[in-house]
Order: C-alpha cells, then sequence, then structure tokens
C-alpha cells in the first residue's frame, strides 16, 4: 500500500489517527506524526493538532489513536523505538507512565461517562507485539474480567513480584500504592525484576492498572506479560484491554 495515496484518501490519518493497515505499511508513522507535526505546529502556532496535546517541557505528546472509541496514546517528542531502549532505565528519565495516567481523564471523556481508576489501564507491548518503531503508551479500558481477576490480589505484599494466573497463562503482577507513580517507574520495576530481565526489555509488555486495595485504600496493579514464543505469547499486554470500552 502506498502511504502517500493513503494519507491523502483518509481524512482521518490527516488528523494524526493511524489504521493498522498504515501502520503495517510504514512503522515510522507515529513518529513522523509526532515529529512532523504535532511538535513544529505547538511551535509555531501553540496548537498541538493532530495531536490532543503537546507538552514540550515534560516531553510527550498525547494522540487520539483509530481503534476504540476512547483510546489515547503517549508518546515522548524524542526518538525512542520502544521499550527496550536504555534511556528508559536511566535515573534522570521522564515517567511516561506517569504522565500516562494522569490523562486517563480523556477516555471517560471520550466516552461521556464516569469511569472508575479500576476501569482504566496504561499499556506496553514488548518488541515482537508492536507494529510502531516510536515508544508509545496505549491508554484505555481494562477487560472487565481482568479487573475482577487482579482484585484476587488486592492482599497482595507491596511491591513484590508475584505470579497471577489468567486465562491458562502465567504473568506477574505487583501491587502499588496510591503514591507510587510519584516515586517508582513501572519501566525499572520491570528492569529489577532480575539481571535477565533488565537485559531483554524488549521482552518485556507492561500494563498498569488502577486498583482498590482489601483495606479501602486505593493504589495499583502492574502487570508483568513477557514474551514467550512456546506457548505463542508475543508480550502484548493490549489484550487484557477493552479497546470498545464494555462496562
Amino acid at each position: 500500500m502506498r502511504l502517500l495515496a493513503l494519507l491523502l484518501s483518509c481524512p482521518l490519518l490527516l488528523l494524526g489517527q493511524v489504521t493498522p493497515a498504515a501502520a503495517a505499511a510504514d512503522p515510522h508513522k507515529l513518529w513522523e506524526i509526532t515529529s512532523q507535526q504535532c511538535i513544529p505546529n505547538m511551535q509555531a502556532s501553540g496548537q498541538p493538532q493532530p495531536c490532543v496535546e503537546v507538552d514540550l517541557a515534560r516531553g510527550f505528546v498525547v494522540l487520539k489513536d483509530l481503534t476504540g472509541p476512547a483510546q489515547y496514546l503517549l508518546m515522548p517528542t524524542r526518538r525512542l523505538s520502544g521499550i527496550e531502549r536504555p534511556e528508559l532505565l536511566e535515573d534522570d528519565a521522564p515517567n511516561y507512565w506517569a504522565y500516562a495516567w494522569r490523562q486517563r481523564g480523556r477516555v471517560a471523556q471520550a466516552l461521556g461517562r464516569a469511569l472508575d481508576d479500576e476501569q482504566l489501564g496504561v499499556e506496553v507491548n514488548s518488541a515482537a507485539a508492536r507494529s510502531q518503531l516510536h515508544l508509545h503508551l496505549h491508554i484505555d479500558c481494562m477487560r472487565r474480567d481482568v479487573a475482577a481477576s487482579l482484585a484476587d490480589h488486592r492482599n497482595d505484599p507491596l511491591r513484590q513480584w508475584l505470579s497471577w494466573y489468567f486465562e491458562g497463562h502465567r504473568y506477574w503482577v505487583m501491587r502499588l500504592p496510591a503514591d507510587a507513580l510519584e516515586h517508582d517507574d513501572p519501566f525499572k520495576l520491570a528492569a529489577s525484576r532480575s539481571a535477565y530481565a533488565a537485559a531483554n526489555m524488549a521482552s518485556q509488555s507492561l500494563l498498569l492498572t488502577g486498583a482498590r486495595f482489601a483495606d479501602g485504600s486505593t493504589g495499583y496493579f502492574l502487570v508483568n506479560m513477557p514474551v514467550n514464543f512456546d506457548r505463542e505469547e508475543q508480550g502484548s499486554a493490549e489484550v487484557l484491554m477493552d479497546h470498545d470500552c464494555r462496562w
């Protein structure tokens, strides 16, 4: 498919919304939208289009994704291919997860109804499961059955990786307190699981969702879904999200 012809024939793409066909045709599309449209427009006119937000000071943009009625993508303003980039583990790395979580209100706004934090999630796929070569965090609704299953971990010790079994698969889950994103970066929490995990971040997939615990306090569940090709698991925590928001 010729990307230029696709762009000219599809007004939604001119607005920065990427279809799966376009993504397959051009794995650099998200970076092109970020660097050639959203950032220059913000610098020239103070308008972020086709993004809905451009934060030059903190270094991220937010773009409405075409998939689903309320899915948004948060992306850095500098070129980072994905979860495997060592810059994400540096001491002074921006906490893109904290930035993305603060954008979750856009999902409810797009749907026109209130959502609890347990119904919302932020997710990043592994290198094997992505179509784009620019880091992008998905912000959207959680699957109802996933939220219900994770609730079984509401008494887990804080900040410890424990096994989570779901749909016949073994993943990992960590319970985090309400102020976690002020101190913790999920990329670094995943890398801290082991030296092997830190050296193989490309094989990691992560999901962060809100949680209400047994004592009534709130916080988060962080899910680690690593690649397991023997079980045909490509490391796509996106399968735990509901892009149709059927709550």
